[in-house]
C-alpha cells in the first residue's frame, strides 16, 4: 500500500488483488511485444435513493469494475509509436485476454504518432501522502431515505412543493500501472445531496434548489436546512419582472461563477492549446486578469475534491500558481499534449486538481454595495461559450439590484461579453467560497457586460 492511505482492511485487499492483475497485464503485453503499454484498474460501488410526496422515489445500487489496456507498438523504420487501446467490465481471464488482443490488433493497425508514449520515469510520482480523501462511512438505503425525506419536509414545511429529494453515496478506487515500472492506486468516498423545489404565485411557477456534497455523509449540511435553503431560494424567484436591455456590472453568485473558472480551465487545457481550439493560446507570462488576481492549484489538500498523487499519466501532481498577480503562469499539459506543444507536462492528464480563487472582497452583502445597481446572476442555462473566440452568451436570471440592496427577480434574460474582457473587467472576488466541487470561489463582480432584457 501507498503510505498513508487509510482505508480500511477489505479495500486494501482488493486494493492488491488489482494490482496484482494490472502487473500481470502488463507483462502479458510485455511478451506480445509491445513496445510499451499501461493498465487502468477501476472499481466502485454506490447507493442513491430519491423521493417525491413524502413516498420513496427511486432506490439504486450500483457495483462496477473495468479494467482498460492501452499498448504502444513501433514499427520498422517508422518514427513514433502506434497506440491500441480496449477495455472490459468483465474482468474474467478470457475478457482480459480478449481486450489485450484487442488492444494490441489497434496498435498494428494504426498510424504511428511522433508524440505518444508513456511519461518519462523521471516524472513518474514518488510522493505518497496523506490525501485523507478515504473517509469511512455507514451506508443504507435507510439512512439514505431517511435523509432525503427530511430535507423534503423541511422544504414542504415552508410553503414549497417538492419536485424531487436525493441522497447519494459511494466509493471506490483506481490502479494504473505503466511498463516503466510504476503501480500506484488512488481511492475515495463521496457523498451528496439535494432538493428541487417548486412555487407558485399568480399562475407563474418558479423553480430551485440547493444541493451539497463532502467525502463522507456526516460532512454533508443537515438535511432540514438544506430543505429551508431549497425553498427559500424557490420562493424569492417569485413574482420576477423584466428588465430592459443594457450594459450594466453584473455580480456572479459563487455557485455560477465557478463556470467563469471552468471556462479558464477549458482554455489553458493541452488538448485545446494544442488543437487551436482556445482564445488563450499563447497567452502564458501576459497579464489576464487584473493584478490583485491569484488562482492556486493544489491537489495535495486533504480530503479535496480533486486531491491526487498522480495524474493519469502516472505523472507526480504539484502545487503551483495557475495565475499570479493576473498573469497567467502556464497551462494544464498531459504527456502527449506537451509533446505537442514542445512544453514540458504539468502533470495534469485527467484536469486539473482543487482550484482555489483568493479573494479580495468581502461576502455576498458586501459585494452587493460594491456593485451599487447591476444584476446579480444566480443561475446560467445554455452553453454559449465560443472556446476559440471566447465570445459569451448565456440565458440568465436572478435579481436587479439598486443602492446595493436587491430590489426585486428577474429571468429570461441573456449575459453577453467576450470572457477575455470578462476576466479584465474583473472587479472583485468574494469570500463567500462555494466549497462543494475541485473549483473553489466566491462570488465575482465583472465591471460591465451587455443584458438582453425581455422588455
Amino acid at each position: 500500500m501507498q503510505r498513508g492511505e487509510s482505508v480500511n482492511q477489505e479495500i486494501k485487499t482488493k486494493i492488491e488483488n488489482a494490482k496484482s492483475i494490472v502487473a500481470e497485464v502488463l507483462e502479458t503485453v510485455k511478451r506480445l511485444g509491445a513496445f510499451e503499454a499501461e493498465v487502468v484498474y477501476s472499481q466502485g460501488s454506490g447507493l442513491a435513493v430519491s423521493t417525491r410526496g413524502g413516498q420513496v422515489d427511486t432506490v439504486e445500487r450500483n457495483d462496477d469494475r473495468s479494467l482498460a489496456v492501452t499498448v504502444y507498438l513501433k514499427k520498422p523504420d517508422q518514427q513514433g509509436l502506434s497506440k491500441g487501446s480496449a477495455s472490459t467490465a468483465v474482468l474474467d481471464a478470457d475478457a482480459i485476454a480478449l481486450s489485450v488482443e484487442k488492444a494490441m490488433n489497434i496498435a498494428r493497425w494504426t498510424e504511428p504518432d511522433p508524440h505518444m508514449g508513456l511519461a518519462d520515469p523521471s516524472l513518474l510520482a514518488t510522493q505518497f501522502p496523506d490525501l485523507q480523501t478515504w473517509k469511512p462511512q455507514t451506508v443504507s438505503a435507510d439512512a439514505l431515505i431517511q435523509r432525503a425525506l427530511q430535507a423534503e419536509s423541511a422544504a414542504r414545511e415552508c410553503g414549497v412543493s417538492v419536485d424531487n429529494s436525493s441522497a447519494q453515496a459511494g466509493e471506490g478506487f483506481s490502479v494504473y500501472g505503466n511498463s516503466h515500472g510504476f503501480i500506484g492506486h488512488q481511492a475515495g468516498t463521496t457523498a451528496s445531496a439535494s432538493v428541487v423545489a417548486l412555487a407558485e404565485h399568480d399562475g407563474a411557477m418558479e423553480r430551485d434548489y440547493w444541493w451539497d456534497a463532502s467525502r463522507h455523509l456526516a460532512g454533508l449540511m443537515p438535511a432540514e436546512d438544506m430543505g429551508e435553503q431549497a425553498a427559500c431560494r424557490t420562493q424569492k424567484r417569485l413574482g420576477a419582472k423584466k428588465l430592459a436591455s443594457g450594459s450594466y456590472p453584473v455580480l456572479f453568485e459563487a455557485p455560477v461563477a465557478k463556470s467563469l473558472v471552468g471556462h479558464l480551465l477549458q482554455a489553458i487545457s493541452g488538448s485545446a492549446l494544442y488543437q487551436d481550439a482556445s482564445f488563450l493560446k499563447g497567452a502564458a507570462g501576459q497579464a489576464v486578469f487584473p493584478s490583485w488576481l491569484q488562482i492556486s492549484e493544489d491537489p495535495f489538500v486533504p480530503g479535496g475534491f480533486a486531491s491526487r498523487h498522480f495524474d493519469n499519466d502516472g505523472v507526480q501532481t504539484r502545487a503551483r500558481s495557475l495565475v499570479s498577480d493576473g498573469v497567467l503562469q502556464g497551462y494544464l499539459l498531459s504527456c502527449y499534449a506537451a509533446r505537442r506543444l514542445g512544453l514540458e507536462p504539468t502533470g495534469n492528464a485527467g484536469g486539473a486538481h482543487n482550484i482555489e480563487v483568493h479573494a479580495n472582497a468581502g461576502d455576498l452583502p458586501a459585494l452587493l454595495k460594491q456593485l451599487d445597481t447591476g444584476l446579480l446572476v444566480t443561475e446560467l442555462m445554455g452553453q454559449g461559450m465560443n472556446p476559440v473566440t471566447g465570445d459569451y452568451s448565456r440565458g440568465a436570471s436572478g435579481f436587479w439590484v439598486e443602492n446595493g440592496q436587491i430590489q426585486y427577480p428577474v429571468n429570461e434574460i441573456t449575459v453577453a461579453g467576450n470572457l477575455k474582457d470578462m476576466y479584465a473587467g474583473l472587479q472583485a472576488v468574494g469570500s463567500d467560497t462555494d466549497k462543494r466541487s475541485k473549483i473553489q470561489t466566491g462570488s465575482w463582480l465583472i465591471d460591465k457586460m451587455a443584458v438582453a432584457g425581455n422588455r
